[in-house]
């Protein structure tokens, strides 16, 4: 059963008293490229009693954590779907400030080919505040891996598992699949329509997806954004996707929409595909165990 419940942002940190057998979500950033107070960049915190992991850490990140009350303390593993600004952007922030709040333990980051180099580079290029701020004695760093290093273990209760999506020009772009008890959650990343997609969106409890959409006079008059769209996935593409996984829940993520609102996607949806549709909006926050609880939502497409 899902329920869906309209209530105040501050709500929602009452609601984080939640079971072992409860896994919360958190959209702390759901916008895109495009500076928006309202829609910060993206960024999903995941987590369970003593486990909390991020998905993608775009910009202003750490405000939100900061909204929510969280001294990242708990946090000790960030997975990035690629390497466009928009998606990491909010690393250095995160590590830094995690220092100044004086965190305790090292924070592990997982990321495509690549990921090594780019954790080297912010070392580097805050060599100089290290020094001054810490005398190069940082007490928590960040460790990065390729998703090779991933650990699964038996101890951990919240699994994250990489695939390969479709992001156009990127070789190196992935969505995550998230394994809680008999839970599963899949984060589409940046992405167009593959069949490699709908192999690992089947079982879904809930779909987080990216979307792209606008009007055919926006689309036939720039040649820019028509390139664009070929990386990301249409509405008609996400009709396709729906109606061959059919999640119980699917919530439109990382929207780039020209010229059209959510309502009309949505309405665009809801002629083809009879399931339940959403779209994120920052700090919506949701309870995944027995039942879905929604807190801070948007839209619903009925």
């Amino acid at each position: 059963m899902i329920k869906f419940i309209l209530i105040f942002i501050f709500l929602i940190f009452a609601n984080n008293s939640y079971s072992s057998n409860v896994l919360n979500i958190t959209f702390l950033g759901t916008g895109s490229p495009r500076p928006d107070i309202n829609k910060l960049g993206p960024s999903v915190l995941i987590k369970n009693k003593n486990e909390e992991i991020i998905l993608d850490i775009g910009r202003g990140t750490t405000l939100r954590l900061n909204q929510i009350g969280n001294d990242f303390s708990k946090i000790k593993d960030i997975y990035i779907s690629h390497f466009h600004f928009d998606h990491i952007v909010g690393l250095p922030d995160f590590w830094l400030t995690s220092n100044l709040w004086q965190k305790k333990e090292d924070t592990n980051v997982y990321g495509p080919k690549g990921i090594k180099s780019f954790c080297n580079s912010i070392r580097n290029a805050f060599k100089e505040d290290i020094k001054y701020r810490y005398n190069k004695n940082i007490k928590s760093n960040i460790n990065c891996f390729n998703f090779s290093k991933i650990n699964n273990d038996s101890l951990k209760k919240i699994k994250v598992l990489p695939f390969e999506n479709s992001h156009g020009h990127i070789d190196n772009s992935y969505g995550f699949k998230i394994i809680f008890k008999d839970k599963k959650i899949v984060y589409s990343g940046d992405t167009t329509y593959s069949e490699n997609l709908i192999n690992n969106y089947i079982g879904s409890d809930i779909l987080i997806h990216e979307i792209i959409a606008t009007t055919s006079k926006i689309y036939q008059n720039n040649k820019k954004l028509r390139k664009v769209f070929s990386t990301h996935t249409s509405i008609n593409q996400i009709i396709k996707i729906l109606n061959k996984t059919k999640p119980k829940l699917t919530i439109l993520n990382h929207a780039l929409l020209f010229g059209v609102s959510e309502d009309f996607v949505l309405s665009e949806i809801g002629k083809k595909y009879k399931g339940k549709v959403i779209f994120s909006k920052d700090l919506m926050s949701i309870d995944l165990g027995e039942e879905l609880n929604i807190f801070n939502i948007g839209n619903i497409k009925k």
